[in-house]
């Protein structure tokens, strides 16, 4: 029991989880995170799509076994190690897949039909979608929208038409970033670990990155200014926003990472910097009313 258990939880991929905390934007941009029953609600969706995303998970796993085997990296998964058996995986995955329905189901049909749609489309994109050039991003991109809608449908506020595009963009920025990384870091033929990467090559990466790195700043930068007429003081919340993408940016172009963008988060110092300078920022300013002279 304690080599099933150590051999099937990497199929949740427990590291990839805390990309699921976008489900907290709703209640944290609206100011309501010292709410304790929205915020309550917020982690309930939080946990609803990490049941969901762990699912869909397995699922690619399943279907990606014998490719997976050809890549230096995925090769070391469960089920392409052969560790866990197909059959093992599929009942882990309804099992995954129940927990997600009750959580959603806690929240309200809305929020459960936003996972049902999530757990739909990622698995339509583990089994063609991924193969399509642009659409693969798109579809990555997709997902963290959903996420967006879920939690602010979990805690009944309206989503910023700005964060929905600034996270639309920032996502296609790392998806994009990812197939870049993965192109650079193929040993074998591109077309023998992801299908979709003999349609794409480092320059076309580098300047879809760049249009979206440059979106994601633009939309923003747009929303600290538009997105609160009453307090211009968000704007200082922009410059660690300006440094991470940067820096993302150096990590994928000059030291040809990005393959893993969740390792990235945990590892990279200047990051998990930029990251926390934002948060302290936006929480002074949104929860503390720290105030600015901007006309």
């Amino acid at each position: 029991m304690p080599s099933f258990f150590t051999d099937t939880l990497p199929l949740l991929r427990l590291r990839q989880w805390p990309k699921n905390l976008v489900c907290l934007g709703g209640a944290f941009f609206a100011g309501h995170m010292l709410d304790g029953h929205i915020a309550a609600r917020a982690g309930l969706a939080v946990a609803a799509f990490c049941a969901a995303s762990s699912f869909v998970y397995i699922i690619n796993d399943i279907l990606d076994r014998d490719r997976d085997r050809n890549h230096p990296r995925k090769r070391f998964r469960p089920i392409a190690s052969g560790r866990v058996t197909v059959p093992q995986g599929l009942a882990l995955a309804v099992v995954i897949l129940g927990i997600a329905t009750a959580l959603g189901a806690c929240l309200g049909p809305g929020v459960l039909g936003i996972l049902a749609s999530y757990a739909v489309l990622n698995v339509c994109y583990s089994a063609a979608l991924k193969n399509l050039s642009l659409v693969d991003a798109t579809v990555v991109a997709a997902g963290f929208i959903l996420r967006i809608y879920a939690g602010t449908m979990a805690v009944g506020v309206a989503p910023s038409a700005w964060i929905l595009l600034c996270t639309f963009f920032l996502a296609l920025f790392l998806a994009f970033g990812k197939r870049r990384a993965e192109i650079s870091a193929a040993s074998a033929p591109v077309s023998s670990t992801r299908a979709v990467l003999h349609k794409y090559n480092v320059a076309m990466l580098d300047r879809i990155c760049n249009i979206c790195a440059t979106l994601t700043i633009a939309t923003y930068a747009i929303f600290t200014v538009l997105g609160h007429p009453n307090n211009r003081a968000f704007i200082i919340t922009t410059p660690p926003v300006v440094m991470g993408i940067f820096r993302y940016i150096l990590l994928v172009e000059r030291d040809q990472e990005g393959e893993a963008p969740d390792a990235i988060l945990f590892k990279d110092r200047a990051i998990q910097l930029a990251i926390v300078i934002w948060a302290i920022l936006y929480v002074c300013v949104l929860y503390f009313h720290l105030q600015i002279d901007v006309q």
